[in-house]
């Protein structure tokens, strides 16, 4: 996958040096191009890059929703004085957090309160998906808000119809969570002990719960579309619609594996014509389920007959994002049917309910932001749309750190990350001095250093680049680490690693 004019250009060539370890090899271009290099495993299998590089290399692409455009300049410089106002300010308003394994202090408990108010939509960021400390902290959050504040909806930046099944296991018990989680679109970021102890106390937080007060989980990215579309076929089926549409027609052998950068590449590859066939079978498809709800009620509900129209819908999206010339083009599609399924789940699957976004801090952001070196122009987040549509009913928290590496034992490799400068987001809550905290960013003075410092342009870690955005336009609140590690694969994660290698 590349931009216009640098389809041949390598993004990153990965391998496995001496000892197992996973190393890179080469530079990284100015601009994401395909995944031409490869990685390889013991035995002398390659795994090629367009599926491990994808996973995780380009991931920095995920993260602002296949908007690979930026504008090439760097953060805005500030005089020391509004630096250190900032730092100063924020080690006397910061909300501390004991520790990952004790519950939220009462102080903390009762700021954070105050702090959302209001706010019935939590977009809860992170640096990088694969950091251990950001998701330990984060399921912390989510807890408070569980069992404190009344939250029963938890949306996660995973594809909308893979997540279903990970909304039934944490309503019913339905499925083996370790198999439900190997086989999600994103398995290769979200299959960690991590994300297994988020899923396995929401079991047992509903357990003892009645359905309406239980917590319910979803999905909201239209990447891996097609179990989806399956499903829509399938029920229009068994209620005797005739359906002249199928698995050819609607292209679903391109999207095999549910991988959606080698799902790109393979509609990169067809003729236009096949394009518009595509784009005039899904079409097609919505018209079909929404004229069909006659024919559907007898056999499903309207809840599940609403749930079939979206799904196709979901597929139409997915489809156009695949058939899009550019990946700015195709950012902006991602951004604006993510921001729809959340404002489709909250209005269909939990009217009235207070949500929870598990996301990249670059989705949820409530600000435009750049990403310097990458291409050109602003990125605009699915939060900046739920912003407009929710207004102060949506909050956006954002995630930063200090230190920390990553082993050269596991996937993307080993990594090493020093303290950033102090005029960073990073870098200026890494020098506040606490191990582990919040700040609310609107309490800041008004008119004061630290306000001004915040209103300037700040670079933001970003998985493996920089993104830079204005911290008071784009998040209310922000929480720090000062340490991270790699998050932990499960050991089926880890076996699926070495068996994509072996297939070659």
């Amino acid at each position: 996958m590349g931009c216009p004019g640098t389809r041949d250009t390598p993004l990153m060539d990965l391998g496995r040096g001496s000892g197992g370890r996973w190393v890179s090899r080469g530079k990284r271009p100015a601009a994401p191009g395909p995944h031409a290099g490869s990685v390889c495993l013991r035995g002398g299998m390659a795994l090629p890059a367009d599926i491990l590089a994808g996973m995780f290399q380009i991931r920095r692409v995920l993260l602002h929703g296949l908007l690979a455009v930026s504008l090439a300049c760097g953060g805005a410089g500030s005089r020391p004085s509004a630096t250190r106002s900032f730092i100063g300010w924020t080690s006397r308003h910061l909300i501390p957090i004991g520790s990952f394994d004790a519950p939220l202090p009462a102080i903390t408990r009762g700021a954070l309160r105050a702090s959302i108010a209001g706010a019935t939509v939590i977009g809860l960021g992170e640096s990088r998906h694969d950091t251990r400390e950001q998701l330990l902290l984060k399921k912390l959050l989510v807890r408070h808000l569980v069992e404190e504040l009344g939250f029963r909806v938890l949306i996660l930046e995973e594809s909308f119809p893979h997540a279903q099944s990970l909304d039934r296991y944490v309503s019913s018990g339905e499925g083996d969570l370790q198999e439900i989680m190997s086989r999600l679109a994103g398995w290769y970021l979200w299959d960690t002990e991590e994300m297994l102890d988020l899923m396995r106390w929401l079991r047992t937080f509903n357990e003892s719960r009645p359905p309406d007060r239980r917590v319910r989980v979803f999905g909201m990215d239209i990447t891996a579309p097609a179990p989806g579309v399956r499903t829509v076929l399938d029920s229009l089926r068994s209620a005797g619609v005739g359906v002249r549409l199928d698995g050819g027609t609607l292209g679903l052998d391109l999207q095999e594996g549910d991988f959606w950068p080698a799902t790109w590449e393979r509609y990169a590859a067809l003729p236009e014509r096949r394009r518009e066939e595509l784009a005039e079978s899904y079409e097609e498809l919505v018209r079909l389920v929404g004229a069909s709800r006659d024919r559907l009620a007898p056999v499903f509900s309207k809840s599940e007959s609403d749930r079939l129209l979206w799904l196709a819908e979901v597929g139409r999206m997915g489809n156009k994002l695949f058939s899009s010339a550019d990946r700015e083009k195709g950012g902006i599609i991602r951004e604006h049917g993510m921001a729809q399924a959340i404002l489709w789940i909250l209005e269909r699957e939990a009217p009235g309910g207070r949500a929870i976004l598990w996301a990249h801090n670059l989705h949820v952001a409530k600000a435009p932001f750049r990403m310097p070196g990458l291409a050109e122009g602003p990125l605009e987040p699915m939060g900046i749309e739920l912003s407009k549509q929710l207004g102060e009913r949506y909050l956006a928290i954002g995630g930063t750190f200090g230190t920390g590496s990553f082993p050269a034992s596991l996937p993307p490799g080993e990594r090493h990350f020093d303290r950033p400068p102090e005029d960073t987001m990073d870098g200026a809550m890494a020098r506040v001095g606490a191990p582990l905290f919040l700040t609310d960013l609107r309490d800041v003075e008004r008119g004061s250093a630290a306000e001004d410092w915040l209103g300037q342009p700040r670079g933001w870690r970003a998985q493996d680049t920089e993104a830079v955005l204005v911290p008071s336009e784009a998040f209310d609140l922000v929480y720090f680490t000062a340490r991270i590690s790699r998050s932990r694969p499960t050991a089926r994660a880890l076996e699926r690693f070495q068996s994509l290698g072996n297939r070659r």
